[in-house]
């Protein structure tokens, strides 16, 4: 082989190392950003249900995965983690339905209960016996365990008013889930952050991420 053959050679040699290493650093950069931005769980327990799925005891079922962005701001009807005493296991998933200084009421309204959020509706459920449950036993109680988060309404109805750095979080599946209406609103230094990306059971977890971090980019 000439010298020049020998050159050549070993300045493609070179490109192509360099090339190499540029890969791998940028996969080495954005896999640790991605780590230190995000959390990475399965969902246990039913009181997202039907939002997010659970695992399965005893089976192969492991529930839907959840990225949870750590540096994420939060309002109302984001999905969120948070730390809290009062729950054995520490954590808690829950839709965010309070942001500090809201007033937030639940009506009952013929076959619906409504989710008032500043006089605005949030959400609608259907009544049946898990929600007329909930309805009945959670939230109405409610204002007897905490009066100090108690306002009334132009129509003379009782609404819960959230004070200063409070947030009220709740499940959506209503009359199985423990949350700020039992236990009452959370501070936020005890939200970890807001649930950014949902794998659900049985998709692609690769194709999902890519999907879903090009949507949080673009």
């Amino acid at each position: 082989m000439s010298s020049r053959s020998k050159r050549i050679l070993l300045n493609i040699t070179s490109s192509m190392l360099t090339v190499l290493i540029v890969i791998v650093s940028l996969f080495v950069l954005v896999n640790l950003s991605f780590n230190i931005t995000f959390i990475r769980t399965n969902v246990r327990g039913y009181s997202m249900w039907p939002t997010l799925n659970a695992t399965v005891p005893d089976s192969d079922m492991n529930g839907d995965v959840v990225y949870i962005n750590r540096f994420s701001t939060f309002t109302n009807s984001d999905i969120v983690v948070a730390k809290v005493s009062w729950w054995k296991k520490g954590y808690i998933i829950k839709r965010l339905v309070g942001c500090p200084n809201d007033t937030i009421q639940i009506k009952d309204e013929g076959e619906n209960y409504t989710l008032y959020v500043n006089d605005k509706i949030m959400y609608s459920k259907e009544k049946n016996f898990d929600t007329n449950y909930y309805y009945e036993s959670i939230y109405l109680t409610f204002f007897e365990k905490y009066p100090q988060n108690i306002t009334k309404n132009d129509a003379g109805e009782q609404c819960i008013k959230l004070n200063s750095n409070e947030y009220l979080l709740i499940g959506d599946n209503w009359g199985h889930s423990t949350d700020s209406l039992t236990y009452g609103p959370v501070k936020k230094s005890r939200i970890v952050g807001r649930v950014d990306i949902i794998v659900h059971y049985g998709e692609n977890q690769f194709r999902t991420l890519v999907k879903e971090m090009w949507n949080l980019i673009s």
